[in-house]
């Protein structure tokens, strides 16, 4: 399976995918100490357009409402990545598999951007991975490993 159809491929890992973009680009709206009425509708929208199951939606729904309430700090976010993740391959998986997200409405908004740069950066991934997926060899990173990443990531239980 290549990486950009491990969220499709496994409802679990869409699930997970969604629940870190959330935390992601919750952090980068309130990264100006203040979250607009136009970036709480956007999130509502990103909520609403995920592939999961609604219960799962539900959840995600819940969990807007607290992270809107008490957003996350970027910079811790990302240094929880760069703590956990001690495998490049499981790295790029992630960033394929945020890309395949952002790109789901068939264009990379330029906020989205900026936060998967970070995340990159973060990550010691080349930025040209937003563009171009990678192909991986037997045996790398899985989709089960990256679920279990970010569920580790985010202490999420996992879905359902």
């Amino acid at each position: 399976m290549d990486a950009l159809s491990s969220a499709a491929a496994d409802p679990s890992v869409a699930f997970e995918l969604a629940a870190l973009r959330l935390h992601l680009v919750v952090g980068m709206a309130a990264a100006d100490d203040v979250i607009h009425d136009d970036e709480i509708t956007g999130l509502s929208e990103l909520v609403a357009n995920c592939d999961v199951s609604d219960a799962q939606r539900r959840f995600l729904e819940q969990l807007l409402l607290a992270l809107v309430a008490n957003p996350p700090k970027l910079e811790e976010l990302l240094r929880k990545l760069i703590d956990r993740i001690d495998d490049h391959a499981l790295a790029q998986l992630l960033v394929d598999d945020l890309v395949l997200i952002a790109q789901s409405d068939d264009h990379i908004d330029p906020r989205e951007e900026g936060m998967l740069r970070l995340v990159c950066g973060a990550l010691e991934i080349d930025p040209v991975s937003l563009y171009e997926p990678h192909e991986r060899a037997a045996g790398d990173a899985s989709a089960q490993d990256l679920a279990r990443l970010v569920r580790s990531l985010l202490d999420l239980e996992p879905a359902v």
